[in-house]
């Protein structure tokens, strides 16, 4: 037995092409997000017209311009200035691969459902209680 057939024959049926490479962030609840499919559409159609040239170029924005963009657009998430995006691109690189498959999706509903960026509600009427 020559073991070194069945070390190949076991890598032969590997595959690495096909896996999903998007690290796992914590994304919000569904009934955090009141928005609909058709909600975070539009919201990406208008995003996609502010950078089309890009788009047209078939070149990257620049990946905090495109972020703070993204939380400006949205009154549900913490907006980012630019400068912030940078720093929050930089401390957490994970999200610099999301931000990227967004861009080449032209859809960033799961970007904006990550919980970083949801801005904490609190209930509008909260109870007095007079002691």
């Amino acid at each position: 037995m020559n073991p070194t057939n069945s070390l190949s024959e076991g890598f032969a049926y590997l595959s690495v092409g096909d896996q999903d490479t998007t690290p796992s962030l914590t994304q919000v609840s569904r009934e955090r997000d009141h928005f609909v499919d058709e909600d975070h559409k539009l919201l990406d159609v208008k995003l996609m017209k502010t950078f089309s040239a890009f788009r047209r170029h078939n070149e990257e924005p620049d990946l905090p311009a495109l972020l703070s963009s993204i939380t400006r657009g949205d009154k549900r998430l913490v907006t980012l200035t630019e400068e912030g995006a940078e720093e929050l691109l930089t401390s957490q690189p994970s999200i610099n691969l999301v931000l990227q498959k967004a861009w080449t999706g032209a859809s960033f509903k799961e970007l904006r459902q990550l919980s970083e960026f949801f801005v904490a509600t609190q209930p509008l009427f909260v109870p007095l209680i007079i002691i």
